[in-house]
């Protein structure tokens, strides 16, 4: 199981994300590097977790206040692990930008995706091997602009967007996010066992090796990790030498 360190940029710097309350964001505190500056946690979390990729949420994209566009392009050029994506996309012309950074994967957000006229248009115009999907939880709900989602439930909208070709979903419970209280373990026991073929990826919660072991006992594809690995609650490096 991989695990794929976070990134989240608003206003030029990291920033510590606390159950998506943006409002509450400050810039990071690492034991990792003293820096909030964008490459500088990158190569620390990169060299902490020897990752292949790199999931980066530019939140102020998501809230419509500008981009990170140029430190996105610095970042696909100084690291070796592919980026995954979330500029908050809203249109194919929004994908089309976001791969213009110097993306490899564009995260497509049920957060900001309008109606099922965008999804159809980016289904089209981006590889599969391009994109992932988000599905975004609060309180076991979607969250989704988008009626023909907001209106499932989360295994509901897992196949709806499995249907359509989608190979990789990541369940993020945003709810979770930055509280170490640990993953939605009931949605994504429901999701592996509904869905055996997908690639799943947990976003959330992680707080220790614990919970990693038990995601990977569930054959969960990834974890998003940030603040586990800030805090110095996970140490990749001494889990790989099996300390």
């Amino acid at each position: 199981m991989r695990i794929i360190p976070v990134l989240d940029l608003m206003k030029g710097s990291v920033v510590h994300g606390i159950k998506g309350e943006r409002h509450r964001y400050q810039p990071v505190k690492s034991c990792l590097t003293p820096s909030s500056d964008p490459l500088d946690v990158a190569l620390a979390l990169q060299t902490e977790t020897d990752c292949h990729e790199m999931y980066i949420a530019d939140l102020d994209a998501l809230q419509s206040t500008g981009d990170h566009c140029g430190q996105i392009s610095r970042l696909a050029s100084r690291l070796s692990a592919e980026l995954w994506v979330d500029m908050g996309i809203a249109s194919a012309d929004d994908a089309h930008k976001c791969i213009a950074c110097g993306t490899g994967k564009i995260i497509l957000g049920s957060e900001t995706l309008p109606d099922l006229a965008v999804l159809e248009a980016i289904e089209t115009e981006i590889p599969d091997r391009c994109r992932v999907f988000s599905l975004d939880i609060v309180n076991g709900q979607v969250w989704s602009q988008a009626s023909f989602l907001r209106l499932r439930s989360p295994l509901e909208a897992i196949a709806f967007i499995a249907s359509r070709g989608w190979t990789s979903i990541i369940l993020l419970a945003l709810d979770h996010v930055g509280t170490g209280a640990g993953p939605d373990w009931q949605m994504l026991e429901k999701a592996r066992s509904h869905f055996p073929r997908l690639s799943l990826f947990a976003g959330g919660g992680v707080h220790n090796q614990d919970d990693i072991e038990r995601l990977s006992s569930l054959a969960i594809d990834g974890a998003l990790v940030a603040t586990a690995l800030h805090q110095g609650w996970i140490q990749v490096h001494k889990m790989t030498d099996g300390k």
